[in-house]
């Protein structure tokens, strides 16, 4: 039961001004980070469609280590 209390207490809304929802920071640049490595990379004549590829295995491989470094230092964090 404590686990779904915590997990609902994680949930908060996204902070809304009179001309709509603000975008969280860290994922603006991300996304600016996202695009510029992109057009890099055809500019400098690298196929689109390996550059598409590249884009994606990069993400997958960043979700999954940021997955495992939280898992890694949460159970540290938990254990002492």
């Amino acid at each position: 039961m404590k686990k779904k209390t915590a997990l609902a207490a994680a949930c908060v809304e996204a902070p809304t001004t009179s001309t709509g929802t603000l975008v969280p920071v860290p994922a603006t640049i991300i996304v600016v980070i996202v695009i510029l490595l992109t057009a890099a990379l055809t500019v400098y004549g690298m196929p689109v469609d390996t550059v598409i590829t590249v884009i994606a295995v990069g993400g997958l491989l960043a979700i999954e280590l940021i997955r495992r470094l939280v898992d890694t230092l949460t159970t540290r964090r938990q254990a002492s």
